[in-house]
């Protein structure tokens, strides 16, 4: 009768380590979609800078400054 308690022991253990890693894993999962969801909301404004020129001191482009006639 012992060896069938230590497997039913050994069996309950298995399926409550299962039951917690699976939520572990939702959880998880859930927290990921969250943070993509943000950062896709954050990307989806996009600033308009018009016309770009190259700055050959810094080495990156530039909003064109806006000439005042």
């Amino acid at each position: 009768m012992p060896p069938v308690m230590f497997l039913a022991v050994v069996g309950l253990a298995g399926l409550a380590g299962y039951r917690l890693l699976s939520a572990l894993a939702r959880n998880a999962q859930s927290g990921t979609r969250k943070a993509d969801q943000a950062m896709r909301r954050a990307a989806a404004h996009v600033r308009d800078l018009g016309n770009l020129e190259w700055d050959e001191a810094a080495g990156v482009y530039r909003p064109r400054a806006q000439s005042k006639d």
